[in-house]
């Protein structure tokens, strides 16, 4: 299980480590990217006429949404996040009033508020391209197979007695491949949940059979057809609030291993709970996401305490549409995957495919759930990874292709 990984700053506090997540020493450094990427992602929002705010305290949110309301801020909803030791604010802002003054006028009337606004985030499938055969000379990799022969997945799969969760599409429970599984649903989408397919297959490249056989699954839905004026894009997606209560809903579940299988904007809100979250014991793994090599950095892979995982295919050569950069942590099988039974299934193909190679990967492996921080996970996972394109770590494939060998990774 992974720990707090500042123990020195817990021990110094003088209180409960209750009331230091609410009160007490919680710093936030946000890990802001270039002031060009901010800009060319201002326009992908879900709504555009609110502001959200983290505060830490009650007493806090009080007095934000009374002098909020001086200034004609219109509060649309308030969330407790008991497991974070955080709240939530949703306000709508007065006519006129843009996101960056209203984010401004929030941080500025409430020293331990980050405000930001509802970016715009999107599940990372892309239509198979069916060519599941391996070039001549190729390792003869049986097509429905490729996947778990390339990370040397056991047939029989592994045992991870322990709580794990995703956050995605809705799922079905009732899928043929997943009834023996232990799953807890819980949807936080604006609206109808969308994308069952999607969220059935991340769900059975987790738990499904011959993958994680004693896993508790904890699966929190995100996705519908909720859109603002200003997404710019009608595939179904989500908002900053959902994914934030998601992570909550984990958090007070004691789900200490995350698959994210979404991607988007930088954001504020985001990058203060997950650093929350993993500053409480929670590895969140993600996938890079489909915008194309030449894209910025994806969110949350992008975040430094996040694991993130490109996606190749059956030859070992990255997925064409795969964001790259230094952030890049791993890769494993994302293009053309089988997904299904003998008599019944479909290939899928993205780097949120990838993703839940590397999330089973993690749960099985005893060495890597005892890492303190994320760097001794992310050495962990390296030193029983294959390397692929230029010697090392490398923008393309990170520290390389991951393996489980036949130990599930034990040791």
């Amino acid at each position: 299980m992974l720990r707090p990984k500042n123990t020195t700053l817990l021990r110094s506090c003088p209180v409960i480590l209750a009331v230091f997540m609410l009160f007490g020493c919680e710093t936030f450094t946000p890990a802001l990217p270039d002031t060009t990427q901010l800009k060319n992602d201002a326009d992908k929002i879900v709504s555009d006429d609110n502001v959200v705010v983290l505060v830490r305290s009650d007493e806090a949110a009080n007095t934000l949404v009374i002098n909020a309301a001086r200034r004609d801020y219109q509060l649309r909803r308030r969330y407790t996040l008991d497991g974070l030791s955080l709240i939530m604010l949703d306000f709508i802002r007065p006519p006129g009033i843009s996101g960056a003054i209203a984010i401004s006028d929030m941080e500025g009337m409430e020293k331990s508020a980050t405000a930001g606004l509802d970016h715009f985030y999107t599940l990372q499938q892309e239509p198979a391209r069916l060519s599941t055969q391996p070039a001549a000379g190729a390792t003869p990799y049986d097509p429905k197979q490729y996947a778990q022969s390339m990370v040397n997945w056991p047939a029989g799969g592994c045992e991870s007695p322990f709580a794990i969760g995703m956050i995605d599409g809705d799922l079905d429970d009732r899928d043929p491949l997943l009834v023996d599984a232990t799953i807890i649903k819980r949807s936080f989408a604006r609206g109808e949940p969308k994308d069952i397919a999607h969220g059935t297959a991340i769900a059975n490249l987790l738990v499904g059979p011959g993958r994680l056989n004693s896993a508790r699954l904890y699966s929190a839905s995100v996705i519908s057809d909720a859109r603002g004026p200003d997404s710019g894009d009608q595939t179904p997606g989500t908002g900053v609030p959902e994914i934030i209560q998601a992570l909550n809903w984990l958090q007070e579940s004691g789900v200490s291993v995350v698959n994210i299988s979404l991607a988007g904007p930088y954001n504020k809100l985001l990058d203060r709970t997950i650093q929350r979250a993993v500053a409480n014991g929670m590895l969140i793994i993600a996938a890079v996401g489909n915008d194309g090599p030449n894209a910025s950095p994806r969110y949350p892979a992008a975040f430094r305490n996040v694991i993130a995982v490109t996606a190749v295919d059956i030859e070992q050569n990255v997925f064409s549409k795969a964001v790259r950069g230094d952030h890049v942590d791993f890769s494993a099988p994302g293009v053309d995957v089988f997904v299904g039974s003998a008599t019944t299934g479909n290939y899928i193909t993205g780097t949120s495919v990838a993703a839940p190679f590397v999330t089973a990967l993690v749960a099985a492996s005893r060495g890597a759930r005892q890492g303190r921080t994320v760097q001794d996970v992310r050495n962990f996972l390296a030193q029983q990874s294959a390397d692929l394109g230029t010697d090392g770590p490398d923008p393309v494939f990170g520290r390389g292709l991951v393996q489980a060998n036949a130990s599930c990774g034990q040791r």
